[in-house]
């Protein structure tokens, strides 16, 4: 019993000088991967997927203020890196509610664009529309509400 008793003491010791070892060695060793964040604006890569495939973005201005939508398209090229093909007026200028059509359905960032927008795929304000004759992923259509979810100052 004697020896058992000692033997488990001595791995006991083992074990914790191993440990000691272990954390001393994490502490005194320099973290090579860390890199220090670049001075220059890096866009935030949010809306790529595996494949690196940007999303193609159409901003028209449905609300009754000059140079809205040229202001959000620059907001999200800027900040984004999506793809703006279009800067436009609406049909009208009275949208109280930004809305958005999905175009093309089979790009993964869309869902990352709706979370930007405060929405869902499932939200009232989505709808969907394969029929746009424009080259689009999504069409974002700016209405009153635009300062809810985007700060352009």
């Amino acid at each position: 019993m004697k020896y058992f008793l000692n033997s488990i003491i001595i791995l006991l010791l083992f074990s914790i000088s191993l440990f000691g070892w272990a954390f001393l060695k994490n502490f005194t060793t320099p973290n090579v991967h860390y890199s220090a964040p670049k001075a220059e604006n890096e866009r935030i890569k949010l809306f790529e997927d595996e494949d690196s495939k940007m999303l193609r973005v159409a901003v028209l201005n449905g609300w009754n203020e000059n140079g809205l939508a040229k202001r959000v398209a620059a907001f999200l090229d800027n900040n984004y890196g999506l793809i703006i093909t279009r800067i436009e007026n609406a049909d009208n200028s009275n949208y109280e509610k930004t809305k958005v059509v999905i175009v093309n359905q089979n790009n993964n960032n869309i869902s990352n664009v709706l979370t930007l927008l405060g929405m869902g795929m499932h939200h009232s304000n989505v709808e969907f529309n394969s029929t746009v004759e424009f080259d689009e992923d999504i069409q974002i259509i700016i209405g009153k509400d635009y300062k809810d979810f985007i700060n352009l100052n």
